[in-house]
């Protein structure tokens, strides 16, 4: 699964999912040399900085043979094929 992390400065970082627990996600990112962990503390993600950041995830829809994107929050979810949009809430 591929990931976009979103750092408090605007920093946009693409990922890769290795692993993920409970409250907890390992990857591998673009332009680090080494693992990434993230955990999730109250409401709240956080790098290993305990910077807060925002965690965007993307998905292949079985449904279509386009990719979606899915957030953490309501938000709109676009077929890459140009599909019509459906909206999911996580």
């Amino acid at each position: 699964m591929f990931m976009l992390i979103t750092y408090p400065v605007g920093v946009i970082v693409e990922a890769v999912v290795l692993a993920k627990g409970r409250s907890r996600f390992r990857v591998a990112a673009a332009g680090f040399p080494d693992v990434i962990e993230l955990k999730f503390s109250g409401s709240q993600w956080f790098a290993a900085t305990r910077q807060p950041v925002e965690l965007e995830f993307l998905m292949a829809d079985a449904a279509r043979t386009g990719e979606c994107v899915s957030s953490s929050r309501t938000g709109r979810i676009a077929s890459a094929a140009g599909a019509t949009p459906t909206y999911y809430t996580s």
